[in-house]
C-alpha cells in the first residue's frame, strides 16, 4: 500500500514521511517546496520506497493524476499555511485557498480513485477562543475560531465531515497540540516558529537567550509521537470518532526552562536568562497560556500513548541535534532550526 503525504517537506509531513519509511510503507511525498536541507540524506537509504512529487494542492489536474498514476492507499494531507497576523492582513485569499480549496482537491482525487482513508491534519486552533477559556479541551468542546488560520482549520473539518457524507468518503480529521522536535524550519507558509525551536537554533549557535518572564503553558507534544498517532488514524481498520485529539496529554512542568537547562548542558557556549524590566526578551511564544487537549478518545480507539513525555523528548531532540547537522544559513535572526 502507497502513502501519499501532503505537506511532505514540512515540520509535521518530514516526520510523518520518516516514521511511514521505517515502517516499511511506500512514500509518496508532494509539495510545493524542497526537502530540509539534510533531510535527503537521512531518506536517501529508503531508496524507491519514497517517491517526491512536487506540486500545488490548488492544482487538483497534477494532484488527480499522481493519485492514480501511484495508486494512492491512503492520505495524509497535511499541506497548510500556518499564517501569522501579518500575512492575514496581507494576503487573506491565499490562506484560504490553500486551507479550504486544496483540502477539496485531495477530497475529489481521494473520491475518484477509492482512496481507502483520508486523514485531514487539522490543528488546535480550531477550538478558536475555547482554547484560552477551558483548561482541557474534549473533541465536543464548543469551537469560537476568530483568526483566519483557526476559521480555515476549523472549516476545513466541517467540509471534510459534510463531503464524507455525501460523497461516502472515509474522511479522519485531527487537531494537533503544539508539537517541538526536528525539522521545523521557516518554509514560507509557517509563520510561527516554536520557542523550543528558537531556542535550539541559539544553542546551536552558541548564542544568549533572553527569556519572557511569563512562561506559557501549551499542549507541548513530540513530533514522533505526533507522527506515530497520524500514522495509526490512518490505518486503523475501524474508527469509532471523525475527530481526534492528537497531543500528549500531559502538563509538562516549568518546560521552557527545563529545554534551556537541557540545551545548556550539551552545548556550553549558550546561555539564558529571564528578561529583567529594562531589557526585552529576544525569545517569543506563538500564543498565549491555553488548555491542555485530551486524548481520551485517541487512546480508546487506537491505544495511542505518548512515549516521549518532556524529559524523554528533550533527550530524543537533543540526540537527533547532535546527529543531524541542521543549521539554517539565514534564518538564525528568526530563531529557526531549518
Amino acid at each position: 500500500m502507497t502513502v501519499l503525504v501532503t505537506g511532505g517537506s514540512g515540520f509535521i509531513g518530514v516526520n510523518v514521511v520518516e516514521t511511514l519509511l521505517e515502517r516499511g510503507d511506500e512514500v509518496v511525498l508532494f509539495d510545493v517546496g524542497d526537502l530540509p536541507p539534510g533531510a535527503s540524506r537521512v531518506l536517501e537509504p529508503y531508496g524507491n520506497r519514497l517517491v517526491m512529487e512536487r506540486g500545488s494542492v490548488l492544482d487538483a489536474e497534477h494532484l488527480d493524476a499522481i493519485v492514480r498514476r501511484h495508486a494512492i492507499d491512503r492520505v495524509i494531507h497535511a499541506a497548510a499555511v500556518t499564517s501569522g497576523p501579518a500575512r492575514e492582513a496581507r494576503d487573506p485569499a491565499s490562506i484560504v485557498e490553500v486551507n479550504l480549496r486544496g483540502t477539496i482537491s485531495i477530497l475529489e482525487a481521494a473520491r475518484k480513485h477509492s482512496v481507502t482513508r483520508t486523514l485531514y491534519v487539522g490543528s488546535g486552533a480550531a477550538y478558536g477562543e475555547s482554547l484560552y477559556r477551558l483548561p482541557r479541551l474534549y473533541e465536543d468542546t464548543p469551537s469560537i475560531p476568530t483568526t483566519l488560520y483557526s476559521i480555515t482549520k476549523h472549516a476545513a473539518e466541517r467540509m471534510c465531515m459534510r463531503l464524507r457524507g455525501l460523497w461516502k468518503i472515509d474522511v479522519v480529521c485531527v487537531r494537533l497540540g503544539t508539537a517541538i522536535g526536528p525539522w521545523e524550519r521557516d518554509t514560507g507558509v509557517r509563520d510561527n516558529f516554536g520557542t523550543h525551536s528558537q531556542l535550539a537554533a541559539m544553542a546551536l549557535a552558541g548564542e544568549s537567550a533572553v527569556l519572557p518572564s511569563h512562561e506559557v503553558q501549551r499542549d507541548w507534544v513530540y513530533s514522533h509521537d505526533v507522527a506515530r498517532a497520524l500514522i495509526q488514524l490512518a490505518y486503523a481498520p475501524a474508527l469509532r470518532s471523525t475527530i481526534y485529539n492528537v497531543s500528549s496529554g500531559l502538563t509538562w512542568e516549568n518546560p521552557i526552562a527545563a529545554w534551556c537547562e537541557a540545551l545548556r548542558r550539551t552545548f556550553p557556549r549558550f546561555s539564558y536568562r529571564t528578561a529583567r524590566a529594562d531589557d526585552e526578551a529576544n525569545i517569543w511564544y506563538t500564543d498565549r497560556d491555553r488548555g491542555l487537549m485530551d486524548i481520551g478518545r485517541l487512546t480508546r480507539d487506537v491505544g495511542f500513548r505518548p512515549r516521549f513525555p518532556m524529559r524523554e523528548a528533550y533527550a530524543a531532540y537533543i540526540d537527533w541535534l547532535q546527529r543531524t547537522p541542521f543549521r539554517s544559513a539565514g534564518n538564525e535572526s528568526k530563531g529557526v532550526v531549518q
